[in-house]
């Protein structure tokens, strides 16, 4: 049920929820959230509480992903656009931590110490003789674990899944404060396509003929993109071809469900 990147994310912070006697967790995404999916999912498996605050409103129909998280016991709360927006803001939360007693923020996409820390854990199934690894990047916790761990002589490369008008700035910022520059990772920022969740004409095509060609499901959020990224990457750049890459297929075919 937990698919991709989201368990390494979420065990370590399911284990530091329980060492602290906490009982639930409060996170955000959206209604196809593939972070929420997990975390309700997890939760109940740990034997904690969850609670979703979802982008939307009461009234829109419940998608598959929000159903699954109702059934596994997930408390959902719906907050409006503007609302939703202040979500890295501790005045945010603090109503949300108020209301519920014994209860631990989750940030978006698990952006944490213990969710670096658990990324990092990609590593172990990563051949040793890779020299470059490529992610996707939406939260940035992935890309933090794997150049945080990274053996030596091993390249990063993140591809961001959703457009930023000031270059990535936010992102950058949050990988400098865990002493993480341009020696750990790199950034591949032309492959967002039109935004976060969907697909140029280019990249929708690629991701059928992948698909169809390899038997290997892409979803439009993350893996469509990076792997027409590497795709694209390869033509342009043929130093590439002499490199042992690895791509990391993180999961999120649970949110193409209509």
């Amino acid at each position: 049920m937990v698919s991709g990147n989201k368990l390494y994310k979420l065990q370590p912070l399911l284990e530091a929820a329980q060492d602290s006697g906490l009982q639930t967790l409060i996170s955000v995404g959206g209604r196809y959230s593939n972070h929420l999916h997990a975390l309700a999912w997890a939760s109940r498996e740990a034997g904690l509480q969850s609670v979703g605050l979802v982008l939307g409103y009461a009234a829109q129909v419940l998608t598959p992903t929000l159903l699954d998280c109702q059934r596994w016991g997930m408390e959902l709360h719906f907050v409006d656009r503007q609302t939703y927006q202040e979500r890295y803001t501790d005045g945010f939360w603090q109503p949300w931590l108020s209301l519920y007693p014994n209860s631990m923020r989750v940030n978006e996409g698990g952006w944490s110490a213990e969710g670096i820390k658990g990324s990092g854990l990609w590593w172990q199934g990563i051949d040793p003789d890779t020299d470059l690894v490529v992610c996707a990047v939406g939260s940035g916790s992935t890309l933090a674990g794997l150049a945080t761990h990274a053996p030596a002589k091993v390249s990063v490369v993140g591809v961001p899944v959703f457009r930023d008008a000031d270059n990535y700035q936010d992102l950058q910022t949050k990988m400098a404060a865990l002493s993480l520059g341009s020696e750990q990772y790199s950034l591949w920022t032309d492959f967002a396509g039109p935004g976060f969740g969907k697909l140029s004409p280019a990249q929708r095509t690629f991701s059928q003929q992948f698909s169809l060609a390899s038997g290997i499901a892409l979803d439009p959020v993350y893996t469509a993109k990076v792997f027409y990224a590497l795709e694209s990457q390869l033509t342009v750049d043929p130093h590439l071809h002499n490199r042992k890459i690895a791509i990391l297929h993180t999961g999120g075919l649970q949110g193409c469900r209509q």
